[in-house]
């Protein structure tokens, strides 16, 4: 079982990246985070989950241990396949989607392609005593609607620096779990510092 690949990204498409690793290509499914990263001939390390399916193997990729945890509690939920829990996963941010599942916010997950409000409503029902018992220590339970565009902000900062948002995140969450939220500015002078220690 592949659990992560590293090499360069030789394409950046609409579902996923293409990732050169030894002179070998391989195509990954991806999430969100993974896609906003990814620029070609960057060098990316990416969490993997390789699935099996009637039309064959598939590669799906994401930024750190939390967004494939995610992907592993999705593809439990009676009528998700690990093609729609990858497109859950690429087009909501993952703080967006554990904030849906814990608040039972069933018409955030609706804007999905192909979830319906039947799966959107099982999701959350399945869901949500495992998203609120699985120890998540992320940004996502502390990201309020009023700090998100702050956070983005930061993210989008930190990124124009070289870092990732898989580097970024714990970051983050130290921060926020130990401060009311900051300016903007602020915050990215504290995200900074708190990713020199690391």
């Amino acid at each position: 079982m592949l659990h992560s690949l590293e090499g360069r990204v030789s394409a950046v498409e609409t579902e996923g990246i293409g990732l050169d690793v030894g002179g070998i290509g391989f195509f990954l499914l991806c999430s969100k985070s993974v896609l906003k990263d990814a620029v070609h001939g960057r060098s990316m390390k990416i969490l993997t989950s390789l699935q099996i399916s009637e039309a064959g193997p598939s590669l799906f990729g994401f930024s750190d241990e939390e967004e494939r945890v995610l992907f592993q509690l999705l593809l439990k939920v009676r009528g998700i396949g690990s093609r729609l829990a990858a497109t859950i996963l690429r087009t909501l941010d993952f703080s967006d989607i554990i904030n849906a599942i814990a608040s039972g916010n069933s018409h955030l997950l609706c804007q999905v392609p192909g979830v319906g409000k039947k799966t959107s409503e099982r999701l959350c029902f399945e869901l949500r005593q495992q998203i609120e018992s699985s120890g998540f220590k992320s940004l996502a339970t502390m990201v309020s609607p009023e700090t998100a565009d702050t956070v983005q902000f930061v993210y989008e900062a930190l990124g124009t620096l070289g870092f990732t948002r898989s580097e970024a995140r714990p970051a983050l969450a130290r921060i926020l779990a130990l401060k009311e939220t900051e300016s903007p500015e602020q915050l990215l002078r504290d995200a900074l510092a708190e990713l020199r220690k690391s």
